[in-house]
């Protein structure tokens, strides 16, 4: 019987395997002492022909880095983001913010498997106003923004720079997008109004921004956060709000030499603003 192609290759890589490591006669009466110049193994491996593997072309045209989730591929994004600034624009309390999310069934995010809406919790009328990333898996089953975890450790640090009764959290979107995935362009400009309206009706004396996709929902900003934290900006025109972009939680949880960094950031804007 002739092997086939494929069988006569992964025999001769396990060959190979053998001689490189010079197991070809592991099974000797008597141990071999490797070491010695004398008993190293003179056989030279022949060189096998490469495999040929079959690699389907992407199609002209495509960016794989930019795919889209499927509940974006046909929407009409001006259509839906003039809806989008009508219901914010109409909203005059929380609950009316949240009954406007509630009826805008042209969201995409929202059809993506969440349980509902991730609301604000804390102070409804804030000094600070803490915006962090897309809502996580224990932030879409609790409902709330900054559950779990990531949140406990988030209390604390308000707690000990002394402004954990006055402060607001939320996520920069209200619905957890499937599996966690990036936002796409299309999901910030759809959720801008609503974060926008947030910032409206809460009023706050400071904003700490948390993670990338908060500083791109709420100042329109695709720089690194590595180049914009530590950095006191601002937010809207009569009167502007002092902004500080830093560390979400959940990064701060895998990398906590950065908490240092974080702290500092949070201290620098409770001292600036006079919170």
């Amino acid at each position: 019987m002739i092997p086939s192609d494929d069988l006569r290759l992964e025999i001769e890589s396990y060959l190979g395997f053998l001689i490189d490591h010079d197991l070809e006669d592991a099974y000797e009466a008597e141990p071999i002492n490797r070491t010695l110049s004398e008993n190293k193994h003179a056989f030279k491996r022949a060189v096998a022909a490469p495999a040929q593997i079959p690699v389907t072309p992407v199609q002209a045209g495509h960016n794989v880095s930019q795919l889209r989730p499927q509940s974006l591929a046909h929407i009409e994004l001006g259509t839906m983001l003039q809806e989008a600034r009508q219901r914010a624009g109409a909203a005059r309390t929380l609950d009316e913010l949240y009954a406007e999310l509630d009826a805008f069934q042209h969201m995409p995010l929202r059809h993506e498997g969440g349980k509902g809406i991730v609301k604000v919790r804390g102070n409804p009328t804030p000094e600070l106003l803490v915006i962090g990333e897309c809502p996580d898996a224990e932030e879409d089953a609790a409902g709330t923004a900054f559950a779990g975890k990531a949140g406990d450790m988030m209390d604390k640090a308000l707690k000990a720079a002394g402004v954990f009764e006055k402060s607001l959290l939320s996520g920069c979107v209200f619905w957890r997008p499937a599996g966690g995935r990036p936002l796409t362009a299309e999901d910030v400009s759809l959720n801008a109004p609503f974060v926008q309206a947030l910032i409206r009706l809460s009023a706050p004396k400071a904003i700490l921004l948390l993670g990338a996709s908060a500083v791109s929902c709420v100042l329109n900003m695709d720089q690194s956060l590595a180049k914009l934290r530590g950095q006191i900006l601002s937010h809207g025109d009569t009167p502007k709000i002092p902004v500080m972009t830093s560390y979400p939680p959940n990064f701060l949880l895998r990398q906590p030499h950065a908490k240092g960094l974080f702290w500092k950031d949070l201290l620098t804007l409770v001292v600036k603003s006079g919170l």
